[in-house]
Parts: C-alpha cells; sequence; structure tokens
C-alpha cells in the first residue's frame, strides 16, 4: 500500500517525490586594483537562491566587516582582498541560515519582510513550514583613531 501511495505522489507531484541536490556555481571573484574585489556572478547566485541581493548584500558586509556596493551590472564589489574560498565558506553560511528550510533541508524557500513586525519570514515551498529568521547583525567593529577623534570633537 505504501508503495502504491509512493508511485502516485511520484506521477502526480514530481517536485515531492524526492529530494533535490540544489547546486550553485562557485562565486567568481576577481581583484579590482589592489585594494577591491568583485565578485562577479553575484546577481546570478541571488536569482538562483531565489533572494533579494540586498540581503545577501548586507549579511556578506556584516560577516566581513568592510564596506562595499552592488554595481550598475549585477557584481558585488568589496573593500578588502578576499579569495574564492572565503566567499564561498560566507555563501555557505549564508544558505544555512537563510535559504535552507529547517524541518525538511529544502532549499526551496522564499522570504519576505513581515510588514507588522518588520521581520523576516521564511516560508518552505516544499513543507508549508513557516519561521522568522535572525536579522543580520554586524560583528566586531574596530574604531580607529580618526573615528575616536571625530567622536571627541562632536
Amino acid at each position: 500500500m505504501l508503495q502504491r501511495i509512493q508511485t502516485l505522489i511520484e506521477k502526480h507531484n514530481p517536485d515531492l517525490s524526492g529530494a533535490k541536490r540544489y547546486t550553485i556555481k562557485p562565486p567568481q571573484v576577481v581583484r579590482v586594483g589592489s585594494k577591491k574585489v568583485a565578485w562577479i556572478n553575484f546577481k546570478d547566485i541571488c536569482n538562483i537562491m531565489n533572494r533579494q541581493p540586498d540581503h545577501v548584500h548586507q549579511f556578506v558586509l556584516a560577516e566581513l566587516g568592510t564596506e562595499g556596493s552592488i554595481a550598475g551590472d549585477g557584481q558585488l564589489v568589496l573593500k578588502g582582498k578576499y579569495g574564492p574560498k572565503h566567499i564561498e565558506a560566507l555563501l555557505r553560511k549564508y544558505i544555512t541560515e537563510y535559504v535552507t528550510c529547517q524541518m525538511c533541508k529544502s532549499p526551496n524557500t522564499t522570504m519576505q519582510r513581515d510588514s507588522r513586525t518588520r521581520l523576516w519570514q521564511q516560508s518552505c515551498v516544499a513543507c508549508g513550514a513557516n519561521r522568522s529568521v535572525t536579522t543580520i547583525k554586524s560583528g566586531f567593529h574596530a574604531v580607529g583613531k580618526g573615528e575616536r577623534r571625530k567622536a571627541k570633537l562632536g
């Protein structure tokens, strides 16, 4: 009887029948000058993950503790010297925190901002689970000599 139910599920809903492998192209990182790097396929990866580039941008900047911006052609330009392996580790961390469903481990999720609570809500397309995800917090920020001087003066 269980086998018959499984074949009916596979026949009518192929998306629910089995686990799919979630593959993302590795980040392409190139140097821009001597003090910056550009993540070339940033927009493509955000589209594959079904996430807004601004949210991923905020996460990357908070984790690296640096400055950066999204260029007009979808590249993420970061201040500092970072290699592809470093960016890939950040991407894996983002996927486990903000993309993968905690209940069924499916990457087929969407994220919307709740207008009343202003929190990000993750909803799984595969199992229907909803949860609020943690807000992006910046890590340690070293206060430099110039910043101390500015704070002291005014």
